[in-house]
């Protein structure tokens, strides 16, 4: 797989995509980069694992370049801006890059002369196996690695550098495993080794479509430790989302539901760490999709996005585009509609 990731990226941008590289990546001022986990040991990683990692700098608007971890955390860039997207299930390497670049160009058209940084984290995320639980079963295995290798990269990044994590489905989890590494915590018996010097810059999160147990964030639990990490944290909810409904399925009858679709499970129980989240209801802006273009596209997604990158407009402010910033609640979700599906493997559908 190795061998082929420079050729896919080579392609990739020679390909016609009907859009041009956004002008200020030619100035050298926003920066878009590609960090690969695919040739990395994908369970149990050791601390020598982490030099396995590619790393890759989109240069002159249309070449990858292999680049090194030194110049992604150098200390001259330590106020940029730095978005990282981590994306879910089924996603291969190109797409991975397709939806990065989406991504950095939603960005780079905002009103705002403010340069930035988007980093695409891809990790082995292809389909291995025609059963659909199997599958879902082996990338959530996946998943505890890549918090281990996220949390490593970010305890390399200046800790004055203003973060926003973004993680699509599996992502997800994979963005809250490494805060709880970062926290001091442990992963799947995984700690990080040595201590994790402290941060001085913000650090937000968005969660969109979070297929990950809806009791994980609470303290205690798998990732109790994530939310001491964050500034705010954005999580969308959508009990219409047909990916998320069947999630419990993964542990066989009665599992826990999905973060995404149920929203966090006692919130008065996160103590001061419950005002730190915005829930985002979008089922009427999404329906039944599990997609990330239809979570993208969403409205009220899409008007939150430039705060939580950014980090320098507050709630209840004028934004970019003009509009107030709604202030951020953590309003209770809906009753988790517990109906069983008639055909278990494709109500999953795979796409977590």
């Amino acid at each position: 797989m190795r061998r082929w990731v420079p050729a896919i990226l080579i392609l990739w941008m020679a390909v016609p995509t009907g859009a041009t590289a956004p002008a200020r990546a030619a100035d050298g001022r926003s920066q878009l980069w590609l960090i690969s986990t695919r040739a990395a040991p994908r369970f149990r990683p050791e601390p020598e694992s982490f030099q396995r990692l590619k790393f890759w700098k989109l240069e002159d608007r249309c070449s990858w370049r292999p680049a090194r971890l030194a110049q992604l955390t150098d200390c001259s860039s330590g106020q940029l801006p730095t978005i990282l997207f981590v994306h879910g299930n089924r996603y291969t390497l190109s797409d991975a890059v397709r939806t990065g670049w989406v991504v950095y160009r939603f960005l780079d058209r905002l009103p705002s002369d403010r340069p930035f940084r988007v980093v695409i984290w891809s990790w082995p995320a292809d389909r291995v196996s025609r059963r659909l639980r199997r599958d879902l079963r082996v990338k959530a295995a996946r998943s505890d690695a890549q918090s281990y290798y996220l949390a490593e990269c970010l305890r390399r990044v200046d800790p004055r550098t203003p973060l926003n994590l973004i993680g699509y489905s599996y992502g997800a989890r994979v963005i809250t495993g490494a805060l709880e590494l970062l926290a001091g915590g442990e992963v799947a018996g995984m700690r990080l080794a040595g201590p994790v010097e402290k941060r001085t810059g913000p650090i937000r999160a968005v969660l969109v479509a979070a297929a990950m147990d809806h009791d994980w964030l609470l303290p205690g639990h798998r990732h109790g430790s994530a939310l001491d990490q964050v500034d705010r944290l954005l999580l969308t909810s959508n009990p219409r989302d047909p990916a998320l409904r069947w999630y419990p399925l993964l542990y066989g009858r009665g599992g826990p539901a999905a973060l995404g679709f149920a929203g966090p499970l006692c919130p008065d129980r996160l103590g001061p760490n419950r005002h730190k989240i915005e829930l985002l209801p979008v089922a009427c802006a999404v329906g039944r999709n599990h997609r990330w273009q239809a979570y993208f596209c969403a409205w009220p997604l899409r008007q939150r996005l430039g705060w939580y990158s950014f980090l320098d407009d507050q709630p209840g402010q004028p934004s970019r585009n003009g509009k107030s910033n709604p202030q951020p609640t953590a309003a209770r979700p809906k009753a988790q509609d517990t109906r069983r599906p008639r055909n278990q493997l494709v109500a999953a559908g795979g796409q977590l």
